[in-house]
Protein backbone atom coordinates (compact mmCIF):
# COMPACT_ATOMS: atom_id res chain seq x y z
CA UNK A 1 0.00 0.00 0.00
CA UNK A 2 2.97 2.30 0.62
CA UNK A 3 4.09 1.62 -2.96
CA UNK A 4 0.60 2.45 -4.24
CA UNK A 5 0.62 5.60 -2.16
CA UNK A 6 3.87 6.74 -3.82
CA UNK A 7 2.30 6.22 -7.24
CA UNK A 8 -0.77 8.19 -6.13
CA UNK A 9 1.63 11.01 -5.23
CA UNK A 10 3.19 10.79 -8.72
CA UNK A 11 -0.29 10.87 -10.28
CA UNK A 12 -1.11 14.00 -8.28
CA UNK A 13 2.13 15.82 -9.19
CA UNK A 14 2.06 14.91 -12.87
CA UNK A 15 -1.66 15.57 -13.15
CA UNK A 16 -1.29 18.99 -11.55
CA UNK A 17 1.49 19.92 -13.98
CA UNK A 18 -0.45 18.78 -17.02
CA UNK A 19 -3.68 20.58 -16.12
CA UNK A 20 -2.00 23.83 -15.05
CA UNK A 21 0.14 24.20 -18.18
CA UNK A 22 -1.46 25.78 -21.24
CA UNK A 23 -1.63 22.99 -23.81
CA UNK A 24 -1.24 25.49 -26.68
CA UNK A 25 2.03 26.67 -25.12
CA UNK A 26 3.15 23.06 -24.65
CA UNK A 27 2.48 22.42 -28.34
CA UNK A 28 4.74 25.38 -29.18
CA UNK A 29 1.99 27.42 -30.83
CA UNK A 30 3.31 30.60 -29.23
CA UNK A 31 6.81 29.95 -30.57
CA UNK A 32 6.06 29.79 -34.28
CA UNK A 33 3.98 31.52 -36.89
CA UNK A 34 1.10 29.48 -38.18
CA UNK A 35 1.77 27.49 -41.36
CA UNK A 36 -1.95 27.22 -42.03
CA UNK A 37 -2.26 30.59 -43.75
CA UNK A 38 -4.48 30.51 -46.82
CA UNK A 39 -2.57 29.69 -50.00
CA UNK A 40 -2.88 32.34 -52.70
CA UNK A 41 -3.99 30.28 -55.70
CA UNK A 42 -2.87 33.06 -58.03
CA UNK A 43 0.68 31.85 -57.41
CA UNK A 44 -0.21 28.24 -58.30
CA UNK A 45 0.50 27.96 -62.04
CA UNK A 46 1.50 24.29 -62.13
CA UNK A 47 -1.57 22.05 -62.13
CA UNK A 48 -2.01 18.67 -60.49
CA UNK A 49 -2.67 17.19 -63.94
CA UNK A 50 0.79 18.31 -65.09
CA UNK A 51 2.30 16.90 -61.91
CA UNK A 52 0.69 13.48 -62.42
CA UNK A 53 1.81 13.46 -66.06
CA UNK A 54 5.42 14.07 -65.10
CA UNK A 55 5.32 11.92 -61.94
CA UNK A 56 2.92 9.05 -62.71
CA UNK A 57 3.87 7.21 -59.51
CA UNK A 58 3.20 10.21 -57.29
CA UNK A 59 0.98 9.55 -54.28
CA UNK A 60 -0.12 11.48 -51.21
CA UNK A 61 0.11 14.76 -53.14
CA UNK A 62 -0.28 17.79 -50.89
CA UNK A 63 -0.36 21.48 -51.73
CA UNK A 64 1.39 23.39 -48.96
CA UNK A 65 3.69 26.36 -48.64
CA UNK A 66 7.09 27.16 -47.23
CA UNK A 67 7.87 30.75 -46.29
CA UNK A 68 4.83 31.85 -48.25
CA UNK A 69 5.78 30.00 -51.45
CA UNK A 70 3.38 27.25 -52.64
CA UNK A 71 4.78 23.72 -52.94
CA UNK A 72 3.57 20.33 -53.99
CA UNK A 73 4.89 17.61 -51.73
CA UNK A 74 4.42 13.94 -52.48
CA UNK A 75 5.97 10.48 -52.42
CA UNK A 76 7.29 9.18 -55.73
CA UNK A 77 8.34 5.53 -55.91
CA UNK A 78 12.05 5.05 -55.27
CA UNK A 79 12.70 8.80 -55.01
CA UNK A 80 10.83 8.98 -51.72
CA UNK A 81 9.74 12.44 -50.59
CA UNK A 82 9.68 15.03 -53.35
CA UNK A 83 8.90 18.75 -53.25
CA UNK A 84 8.33 20.84 -56.37
CA UNK A 85 7.34 24.45 -56.88
CA UNK A 86 3.60 24.86 -57.42
CA UNK A 87 4.41 27.86 -59.60
CA UNK A 88 7.10 26.51 -61.93
CA UNK A 89 6.98 22.74 -61.37
CA UNK A 90 10.72 22.66 -60.77
CA UNK A 91 12.07 20.30 -58.08
CA UNK A 92 13.14 22.06 -54.93
CA UNK A 93 16.74 21.52 -53.81
CA UNK A 94 17.37 19.80 -50.51
CA UNK A 95 17.41 22.24 -47.62
CA UNK A 96 20.96 22.97 -46.52
CA UNK A 97 22.08 24.42 -43.20
CA UNK A 98 21.85 28.05 -44.34
CA UNK A 99 18.33 27.54 -45.69
CA UNK A 100 17.25 25.63 -42.58
CA UNK A 101 18.32 28.54 -40.37
CA UNK A 102 16.54 30.98 -42.67
CA UNK A 103 13.31 28.99 -42.48
CA UNK A 104 13.59 28.64 -38.68
CA UNK A 105 14.09 32.38 -38.23
CA UNK A 106 11.17 33.07 -40.59
CA UNK A 107 8.75 31.06 -38.43
CA UNK A 108 10.20 31.89 -34.99
CA UNK A 109 8.09 34.37 -33.05
CA UNK A 110 10.83 35.50 -30.65
CA UNK A 111 14.08 37.34 -31.28
CA UNK A 112 16.63 34.86 -29.92
CA UNK A 113 19.72 33.92 -31.88
CA UNK A 114 20.23 30.43 -33.29
CA UNK A 115 22.49 28.35 -31.07
CA UNK A 116 23.02 25.33 -33.34
CA UNK A 117 21.80 23.51 -36.45
CA UNK A 118 22.23 19.79 -37.03
CA UNK A 119 21.08 17.43 -39.76
CA UNK A 120 19.43 14.23 -38.49
CA UNK A 121 19.06 11.58 -41.16
CA UNK A 122 19.06 8.22 -39.34
CA UNK A 123 16.89 6.67 -36.66
CA UNK A 124 19.94 5.94 -34.51
CA UNK A 125 20.69 9.67 -34.22
CA UNK A 126 17.05 10.66 -33.83
CA UNK A 127 15.92 12.08 -30.47
CA UNK A 128 12.92 10.50 -28.75
CA UNK A 129 10.93 13.72 -29.15
CA UNK A 130 10.75 13.32 -32.93
CA UNK A 131 8.80 10.85 -35.08
CA UNK A 132 10.93 8.86 -37.58
CA UNK A 133 8.44 9.64 -40.37
CA UNK A 134 9.88 13.17 -40.53
CA UNK A 135 13.45 12.10 -41.32
CA UNK A 136 15.66 13.56 -42.63
CA UNK A 137 15.31 16.86 -40.75
CA UNK A 138 17.36 19.80 -39.59
CA UNK A 139 17.28 20.39 -35.84
CA UNK A 140 17.61 24.12 -35.24
CA UNK A 141 18.00 25.16 -31.59
CA UNK A 142 17.58 28.72 -30.35
CA UNK A 143 19.58 30.34 -27.57
CA UNK A 144 16.88 30.66 -24.91
CA UNK A 145 16.27 29.35 -21.38
CA UNK A 146 13.64 26.83 -22.53
CA UNK A 147 15.81 25.59 -25.44
CA UNK A 148 13.24 26.11 -28.24
CA UNK A 149 13.93 23.65 -31.05
CA UNK A 150 12.51 23.61 -34.57
CA UNK A 151 12.67 20.56 -36.81
CA UNK A 152 12.81 21.49 -40.51
CA UNK A 153 12.23 18.84 -43.19
CA UNK A 154 15.25 18.54 -45.47
CA UNK A 155 13.02 17.62 -48.43
CA UNK A 156 10.18 20.12 -48.13
CA UNK A 157 11.47 22.84 -45.82
CA UNK A 158 8.35 22.44 -43.70
CA UNK A 159 8.41 23.04 -39.96
CA UNK A 160 7.43 19.52 -38.87
CA UNK A 161 7.86 19.78 -35.07
CA UNK A 162 8.32 22.37 -32.35
CA UNK A 163 9.86 21.40 -29.04
CA UNK A 164 11.06 23.12 -25.86
CA UNK A 165 12.00 22.11 -22.31
CA UNK A 166 8.46 22.52 -20.95
CA UNK A 167 7.22 20.16 -23.69
CA UNK A 168 9.95 17.68 -22.79
CA UNK A 169 9.01 17.88 -19.10
CA UNK A 170 5.33 17.43 -20.06
CA UNK A 171 6.31 14.33 -22.04
CA UNK A 172 8.03 12.80 -19.02
CA UNK A 173 5.11 13.76 -16.77
CA UNK A 174 2.79 11.95 -19.17
CA UNK A 175 4.99 8.84 -19.10
CA UNK A 176 4.97 8.78 -15.30
CA UNK A 177 1.24 9.45 -15.27
CA UNK A 178 0.34 6.46 -17.47
CA UNK A 179 3.29 4.40 -16.14
CA UNK A 180 4.70 3.76 -19.61
CA UNK A 181 8.35 4.73 -19.26
CA UNK A 182 9.37 3.66 -22.76
CA UNK A 183 7.68 5.93 -25.32
CA UNK A 184 4.55 7.08 -23.47
CA UNK A 185 2.16 5.67 -26.06
CA UNK A 186 0.67 2.63 -24.31
CA UNK A 187 -2.11 3.92 -22.05
CA UNK A 188 -3.44 0.41 -21.38
CA UNK A 189 -0.28 -1.29 -20.12
CA UNK A 190 -0.51 -4.02 -17.49
CA UNK A 191 1.60 -2.08 -14.95
CA UNK A 192 -0.90 0.78 -14.87
CA UNK A 193 -3.78 -1.70 -14.58
CA UNK A 194 -2.06 -3.50 -11.70
CA UNK A 195 -1.39 -0.35 -9.68
CA UNK A 196 -4.89 0.99 -10.38
CA UNK A 197 -6.36 -2.32 -9.19
CA UNK A 198 -4.20 -2.21 -6.05
CA UNK A 199 -5.33 1.36 -5.52
CA UNK A 200 -8.96 0.26 -5.69
CA UNK A 201 -8.27 -2.55 -3.22
CA UNK A 202 -6.51 -0.06 -0.93
CA UNK A 203 -9.49 2.31 -1.06
CA UNK A 204 -11.97 -0.48 -0.26
CA UNK A 205 -9.89 -1.96 2.57
CA UNK A 206 -9.29 1.53 3.94
CA UNK A 207 -13.04 2.20 3.99
CA UNK A 208 -13.67 -1.13 5.75
CA UNK A 209 -10.94 -0.48 8.33
CA UNK A 210 -12.31 3.00 8.94
CA UNK A 211 -15.74 1.55 9.60
CA UNK A 212 -14.43 -0.99 12.12
CA UNK A 213 -12.05 1.48 13.79
CA UNK A 214 -14.50 4.37 14.07
CA UNK A 215 -18.10 3.26 13.94
CA UNK A 216 -17.74 -0.21 15.50
CA UNK A 217 -15.67 1.11 18.39
CA UNK A 218 -18.31 3.74 19.11
CA UNK A 219 -21.00 1.04 19.25
CA UNK A 220 -18.91 -0.97 21.74
CA UNK A 221 -18.45 2.11 23.96
CA UNK A 222 -22.21 2.66 24.01
CA UNK A 223 -22.81 -0.97 25.02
Amino acid sequence: MAFVGIQFLFWSITGMYMVTMDIHYIHGESLAKSQKAKIDMVNVDYSVAELVTKYPEARSVTLSQSMGKPLYTFVDGEKGKVAISAKTGLPQPLVDEVKAKEIALFYYMESHEIDSAELISSVTDMPAELSPRHLPVWRVTFDSYSTPTFYISQHTGALVAKRHDFWRLFDWMWRFHIMDYDDGENVSNWFLFLVAALGLVAAITGAVLTYFRVFSSKKEEVI
